[in-house]
């Protein structure tokens, strides 16, 4: 079954994610620090955004419990869809 293509929100959610983690592997960042690359009025799309990359069967996005709250990681496959898109 081939896979659904991202919508152009959880692309661009997708995008900081790598940028707030230095595009580093097994970085964990809350996910305060995805949507501040956000201008204020986005924040709530690039919010859902990252909810639905969770959800993906593809795993793009793995979600972290901590005590301080939850943080995100980006995974390789996260990675890799993007330089398939061009933007890393």
């Amino acid at each position: 079954m081939p896979q659904k293509l991202l919508t152009e929100r959880e692309v661009a959610t997708l995008l900081a994610l790598s940028h707030a983690t230095g595009r580093g592997g097994q970085v964990h960042v809350p996910a305060e620090a995805v949507l501040a690359r956000f201008r204020k009025d986005y924040r709530g799309y690039a919010s859902e955004g990252l909810d639905r990359l969770v959800r993906r069967p593809e795993r793009y996005v793995l979600k972290h419990p901590t005590s301080g709250g939850m943080t995100y990681e980006i995974t390789t496959a996260g990675m890799k869809t993007l330089r398939e898109l061009r933007l890393l």
